[in-house]
């Protein structure tokens, strides 16, 4: 891989912690590949400095955006000038970067990335989007990102669980003000009866960890997500394959989201298949 030099564009990804983000890795590999002069680098930055440091490297003219990552997301709104409506409606932001005119924008693209990872990932029997019924574990960043997605795609009702109920009202509320034909509900974690299932959670990063829901009485014909990354095939992600489930892994959000990524820092026109056959996956 090139050096790094002064010409060379930054991209921090900040999380706390930061060890498991795959960005990185991914991006890093696409670069090297095009021979683009550009690199992301992880930033272990506790959330009580987040928007110090936002503000920072947004003002740093070698910068050329910020990766968010967990659990700095919802609070990236108040480290920004102007957020889209997107990020406003979920309540979060994983992408900064900056304007024309010098204002640093926010924008959120997990839900965009997951929606196009399903259409992707199934497009041989695709979900019924008016029918379906989706249980969203975890009401931070991402799941929030993927319920404001999942109710612009028409989805019939969405299930939200969160061990924080007011996160789970307050985006009940931001979600039925935008998308009023979605029904939106407080649901136990439990698998059962639903059409798509997806953990949000930090739950799966660690081999040990709990199961972030229960998959007793879960239909075979049911779609389970887990946005983690850190391993590939979660213990809730081999069990629901063990069912007889779908299963979609992290990385799909991923790959879904480059693209998107890409454009907002000043590469349009880059397809999801250019990160899909890269080695680095």
């Amino acid at each position: 891989m090139n050096e790094i030099t002064g010409t060379t564009r930054i991209f921090p990804v900040i999380g706390w912690p930061v060890e498991q983000v795959k960005a990185p890795t991914l991006f890093n590999a696409y670069f090297q590949r095009h021979g683009v002069d550009a690199r992301l680098v992880p930033f272990k930055i506790e959330p009580q400095r987040y928007r110090e440091a936002v503000r920072t490297f947004m003002q740093t003219e070698n910068v050329g955006g910020i990766f968010v990552s967990i659990p700095h997301k919802p609070m990236t709104l108040d480290a920004v000038d102007e957020a889209s409506l997107r990020a406003q409606v979920a309540g979060a932001c994983n992408a900064v970067y900056r304007r024309a005119d010098g204002r640093i924008m926010g924008d959120l693209i997990d839900g965009e990335g997951f929606i196009r990872a399903l259409q992707h990932t199934f497009a041989a029997r695709p979900l019924r989007w008016g029918q379906a019924r989706a249980l969203v574990v975890g009401c931070g960043g991402v799941g929030c990102a993927i319920v404001a997605s999942l109710a612009a795609q028409g989805i019939a009702e969405i299930g939200l669980f969160d061990t924080e109920v007011r996160n789970v009202e307050a985006l009940q509320q931001r979600v039925a003000a935008a998308y009023p034909d979605t029904r939106v509900v407080r649901a136990a974690a439990q698998a059962a009866g639903y059409d798509l299932v997806i953990n949000c959670t930090p739950l799966g990063m660690h081999a040990n960890d709990a199961l972030p829901l229960s998959l007793d009485g879960i239909s075979a014909d049911c779609i389970v997500a887990d946005c983690g990354m850190k391993i590939e095939m979660s213990k809730l992600l081999q069990q629901a394959q063990a069912l007889g489930c779908r299963i979609q892994k992290g990385k799909e959000m991923l790959i879904e989201q480059a693209p998107l990524y890409l454009e907002l820092f000043g590469w349009p026109g880059v397809s999801a298949d250019d990160f899909r056959t890269l080695e680095a996956l």
